[in-house]
């Protein structure tokens, strides 16, 4: 009697995970720069909260794939950005039910540790494309301005929110390039190759 023999075949192709953590990155930012330049009121809380958990879980599952197709800056990047939002979204959620009080002088210091965080992924970005590096530069500057605003000069806070809202915009062109770009087999948008 013949020995059978079965094969199995496994996809082990993983998706550009980084497409779906600007999409979730470039909506959440959009939304929470509204707060930030007082377009919305404190009741936008209600939104921002489970927005930003959500976020937070999305760039998880990013930098698990990022990790799976070995690509450090994906997983770094959503990895770190995820916790910002998993972060924001207690800290808020907290507060809003009244288990403790916000400590303003940590908070500074947390988007501190973020400001620099993104100074050295913007270093990063600049063997990438025009458009991440502006991109990391506009949130660069939405964390320089929070940290000047929460030391003492808060309408900065506002400014900041205006260039989150157009970071948040540009966090969504990438994801448009980069979704374009797969389904059409080309590139469809450009995103400005660093020569």
């Amino acid at each position: 009697m013949a020995e059978e023999t079965t094969f199995s075949i496994v996809n082990n192709a993983v998706a550009d995970p980084s497409t779906v953590g600007l999409a979730s990155f470039g909506i959440a930012l959009f939304t929470l720069s509204f707060l930030n330049a007082g377009i919305v009121g404190p009741n936008a809380i209600s939104i921002l909260i489970p927005l930003a958990l959500l976020t937070g879980l999305i760039h998880f599952f990013a930098c698990l794939s990022g990790f799976k197709k070995n690509e450090l800056f994906t997983a770094v990047v959503f990895g770190i950005y995820g916790m910002f939002w998993a972060i924001w979204g207690l800290i808020n959620l907290g507060v809003a039910l009244k288990w403790y009080e916000l400590d303003a002088k940590t908070l500074m210091v947390f988007c501190i540790a973020y400001t620099i965080f993104t100074a050295i992924i913007f270093i990063a970005t600049l063997v990438t494309n025009k458009a991440v590096i502006l991109t990391l530069a506009l949130l660069l500057a939405v964390f320089l301005l929070l940290d000047f605003g929460l030391a003492g000069s808060p309408g900065l806070i506002v400014y900041a929110g205006y260039i989150g809202m157009v970071d948040g915009l540009m966090a969504l062109y990438l994801t448009a390039a980069g979704l374009l770009a797969t389904m059409y087999g080309r590139p469809v948008l450009p995103v400005g190759p660093v020569k």
